[in-house]
Formats: structure tokens, sequence, C-alpha cells
């Protein structure tokens, strides 16, 4: 027995850490060339001595290639992955930290990755993130994750702006729009199905109300300075 438990010993640098660690964004996309901002989790379930986490930021350009092989004394072409690496990034985002028995702690983290393209036809590019916690005589925890970034110009049609910063509003841009009028009212409310007051009047003759407008503390999007959450990313204001 005790000669079994000096052995499970020895090889104790071969045992993972009983744990886990990934990354959540702050935002659900981020628009190319712009900083990617989230945070490093991490849980564990045993104490783990710590040495740091870090980031490792990559672009790779994956591809199949032709390559020839030899089965059973005959030579053949089998289509095998490629992967180039067209950027890497190292960032630190903790120095050394225990971990005990309990709830998962968070590291935030800023890393910027450059928009890359492929370099030749046919090839995909992946931009990977990948949270490292290094332990002291253990193997390291891991966890990868895509970056969903989206291309220039995307982002302000996602989250329902049009040029200049301002949002879009319903049934913005076709003939005749006003925005006071209802293309669905309810069935129950008084004047159903009779023509509205102002109904197909220009836009500027219309009584508005102007709501002030502010920006999210989060995604800096404008909204109603009167809204609880920002329509934009949904943060709680």
């Amino acid at each position: 027995m005790i000669r079994g438990i000096r052995s499970l010993g020895l090889f104790n640098h071969l045992i993972p850490p009983k744990g886990k660690i990934w990354i959540t964004f702050d935002k659900a996309t981020f628009q190319e060339g712009e900083a990617v901002v989230g945070k490093v989790n991490v849980e564990a379930h045993e104490y783990i001595q710590g040495q740091g986490i870090k980031l490792e930021a990559r672009v790779f350009e994956t591809y199949q290639e032709p390559v020839w092989v030899t089965i059973n004394n005959a030579r053949v072409q089998e289509m095998h992955r490629v992967e180039n690496v067209l950027y890497s990034q190292d960032v630190q985002v903790t120095g050394p930290s225990d971990f005990g028995d309990g709830p998962a702690q968070t590291f935030p983290f800023s890393v910027g990755m450059p928009p890359c393209r492929a370099t030749r036809g046919g090839a995909a590019v992946e931009n990977s993130l990948k949270a490292i916690l290094q332990c002291k005589g253990r193997p390291h925890l891991q966890g990868a994750t895509q970056v969903p970034f989206v291309p220039p110009g995307s982002m302000a049609q996602q989250m329902g702006y049009m040029q200049g910063g301002y949002p879009v509003p319903q049934g913005y841009g076709q003939p005749g729009y006003n925005p006071g009028y209802n293309p669905n009212p309810g069935y129950s409310q008084p004047g159903y199905g009779q023509q509205m007051p102002g109904y197909g009047m220009p836009p500027q003759q219309m009584p508005q109300q102007q709501v002030a407008q502010v920006r999210c503390k989060y995604c800096t999007g404008l909204m109603n300075a009167n809204a609880s959450t920002c329509p934009n990313c949904g943060a709680h204001q």
C-alpha cells in the first residue's frame, strides 16, 4: 500500500489538476481591428499552485492540401489539413496566484488582434484565444475559443445603427415612412379600421416628442435616457 502511494506521488506531475478554465467575452461580436475584451474564468476543485495566467492570441490560416502517402505498398493521394500562423501574441493576465476549492474567480483582459486575410484561395482564417493557467509541477489548465469578429461597417447594421451613430427607427427607409403611424393597431383599440389623423402626411408635419439620447456605458451606443437596458448590447444601466 505504501509503495502504491509513493508511486502515485512520483507520477503526480503527470496528473492534471481538478478544475477548469474558460474565456467569456464582454460583447457578442467585435469589429475587426477593435480590442478584444473579456474575462478569464478559473474554477478549482482542489488546491492549485498557479504560476500565472496567460492568453495566447493566434490567427490561423487553414486549408486542405494533397499529399502522397503509401498504403499497402501503393502510392495514393490524400487531402491533409495544413495550418499556418498569420499572427501570434502572448499576453500575461495575472502573476502567481493560488486557487482553492470554491466559486470561480474571474480576471479581466484586453488583447489586440489585427485583421488578417488568407494568403491563398480556399483557405479559412480562424481567430483563436487560448487561456492557460500555469500550474507548478502539474500539467497546465487550458481553455480555447474563437473570437467573434465581424467585418468593418457591419457592426452598425447588426446593432441597429445607421451611419453617424443614430438609431434606425422601425420601418426607416420605407416610402411614406411616418414615425407616429402604427401599422398593426390592436383590434380592441378605439377607431380601429378608420383612417388615422395625419396618415399619409409628410413626416415633418407630424408632431414628435423628442426623447433625450445618452450613450451606453458598456457599448457606447445611443439609447433613450429613460431606458433601463441598452437596446443594442442588452446591458443593464
